[in-house]
C-alpha cells in the first residue's frame, strides 16, 4: 500500500474515529492498556475501552464501541479494527492475528508498534473470556 496513503488513512481514522462512544447496555466489555507506548498526549501508555452488543445467540457482533486515548497507531487501529469486528463471527475475530492487523492497518509493524494496533483485539479478546456484562440480562 501506498505509504503516504497509508499515513492519511491511520492520521484519519486517529483524528476522527469510527464507533467511538460508549453503548448504554453492552452484552461485553473489557478495557486495556499499553503502558509501553507513551507520549506527551498519553504519559500513562495507551488505553481503550471497548464495549460490544452480540447477536441474540451471542455468536456475531452486532455494535461495538470504543473510547481511549494513546498513540495515533493504538486509535487508528481500534477504529479500522472496530468496523471490520461488524457482522463477523465472535468466533473469528479471536483469530485474527498479527497477518490480518498488518493487512488491515496498511503496514508491517515491529512487535512493540503491533502491540498499538491490536489493543483493542486484544480488549475484545478479554472481553470475550470475561463473559457477559449483566449475565442477568
Amino acid at each position: 500500500m501506498n505509504n503516504k496513503f497509508v499515513q492519511e488513512l491511520l492520521a484519519d481514522h486517529s483524528q476522527n474515529p469510527r464507533n467511538y462512544g460508549e453503548l448504554p447496555s453492552p452484552d461485553v466489555e473489557a478495557a486495556m492498556t499499553n503502558p509501553q507506548c507513551v507520549g506527551p498526549t498519553h504519559p500513562e501508555g495507551d488505553r481503550v475501552r471497548l464495549q460490544v452488543v452480540l447477536s441474540d445467540d451471542g455468536t456475531t457482533v452486532e455494535t461495538v464501541r470504543f473510547t481511549g486515548d494513546g498513540c495515533t497507531l493504538s486509535q487508528a487501529g481500534a477504529s479500522l479494527l472496530s468496523e471490520q469486528m461488524v457482522g463477523v463471527s465472535v468466533s473469528e475475530i479471536v483469530e485474527w492475528d498479527s497477518e490480518y492487523i498488518e493487512e488491515h492497518v496498511g503496514m508491517d509493524l515491529t512487535p512493540p508498534r503491533l502491540q498499538c494496533a491490536e489493543l483493542i483485539l486484544t480488549a475484545f479478546r478479554q472481553a470475550i473470556e470475561d463473559g457477559p456484562t449483566n449475565p442477568s440480562s
